[in-house]
């Protein structure tokens, strides 16, 4: 049976935020993980990331199933109806994700529906609730926020469908959906603060933060494990921390209002994601500041932080978050098809990377 894939139009015109994720380990490490052979464009390529790329890849390109594949037909014998609904798909992370679901996903061995939420929440809704008349099997759901979903998810469990989130987080009773796969965002936190602290070495350090989009779970568990532990060293001051929304130009505008605000003040700067991180280094640079006056940290671990990282250091430290996340989804619909119970909460292998890694780790990067 040949199931054809449905990518559906766009409900909204919009200029689209992009989100990053990650959670990692004091000890750093890489997986290589095989993703689609499309060419993935990082965020650093385009201005405030309003340029949508082709997603998806033909069938013809993955004739081979792996077991979880093989195992996840239904019960009646259908190929089981799933569907994803992203954040945002786009450039760089974003992309990697929605290539790695739809790569994964867009074989003969599923009923294969694709929605882009384009970083509205009124979109996703209405995704969900078109993915419910459909009697998906499962639908797996990239919220752009953590609230608000509660309705929606009651509805998706008493039509039978089951949901499950991968990246982002909802503040929903868990009951509603049956497991998440994604990053610790608080412990990513806490690990750039370590990091940070290590480096100082006891030196009085001021600090700027660049945050995500307000409610996403990025956003609140960096936030949240970054300040536990800067807050616990008396040397560190936070100058300021604004939402920069993920986004490139958002970025570059909060980042000068900081040095108009705090000039030299600054000795530390701190973005939510990648994104935003190119955005600080065009300000810097465009104000003739050379960006090696600073300590940078970002987070998402796209392949041109690790060239900047590379490049005399203009990157200090980048925590990963691993957004090829289709195959171990792919894993967890094949149980939830079978009707066996997953894990509620399910972390994504990480790294964190300093600049002194970069070199050898560049060649890994894959989107």
């Amino acid at each position: 049976m040949n199931m054809k894939k449905k990518i559906l139009p766009l409900l909204l015109i919009t200029t689209i935020a992009f989100t990053g994720c990650t959670a990692g380990k004091q000890d750093s490490y890489s997986t290589k993980v095989k993703t689609s052979e499309e060419q993935i464009l990082t965020s650093a390529q385009f201005g405030s990331g309003d340029k949508v790329t082709d997603v998806g890849a033909s069938k013809d390109s993955k004739k081979d199933k792996d077991k979880s594949s093989d195992d996840s037909s239904s019960s009646s014998g259908k190929a089981p109806n799933v569907w994803f609904i992203n954040n945002a798909n786009g450039i760089g992370w974003s992309a990697a994700l929605t290539t790695s679901m739809n790569s994964t996903f867009d074989t003969d061995a599923y009923d294969y529906t694709f929605v882009d939420g384009q970083g509205h929440y009124e979109v996703q809704i209405e995704a969900m609730n078109n993915a419910i008349a459909d009697k998906a099997d499962v639908i797996c759901l990239d919220p752009i926020q953590e609230d608000g979903f509660d309705d929606v998810l009651k509805a998706a469990k008493e039509a039978g469908c089951k949901v499950f989130l991968v990246d982002r987080k909802v503040s929903a009773d868990e009951s509603l959906y049956e497991g998440w796969l994604g990053s610790n965002f608080d412990l990513e936190g806490e690990n750039a603060g370590k990091w940070l602290v290590d480096e100082a070495k006891g030196k009085k350090m001021n600090i700027v933060v660049l945050q995500g989009g307000a409610g996403a779970s990025a956003q609140i568990g960096r936030h949240d494990g970054f300040n536990r532990i800067i807050k616990k060293n008396k040397n560190f001051k936070i100058l300021a921390e604004e939402k920069a929304d993920f986004d490139k130009a958002k970025a570059k505008t909060l980042m000068a209002k900081y040095l108009d605000k705090y000039g030299d003040k600054i000795d530390v700067i701190v973005t939510h994601n990648d994104t935003m991180c190119y955005g600080v280094i065009e300000t810097l640079k465009e104000k003739n500041i050379d960006p090696n006056d600073y300590i940078i940290i970002s987070f998402d671990g796209e392949a041109e932080v690790f060239k900047l990282m590379v490049d005399k250091a203009k990157v200090d430290l980048c925590v990963e978050c691993n957004p090829l996340l289709g195959p171990t989804t792919e894993k967890s619909v094949a149980k939830m098809v079978a009707g066996e119970t997953i894990d509620k909460t399910n972390y994504v292998e990480e790294g964190v990377f300093t600049a002194d890694m970069a070199a050898a780790e560049l060649p890994n990067r894959q989107y």
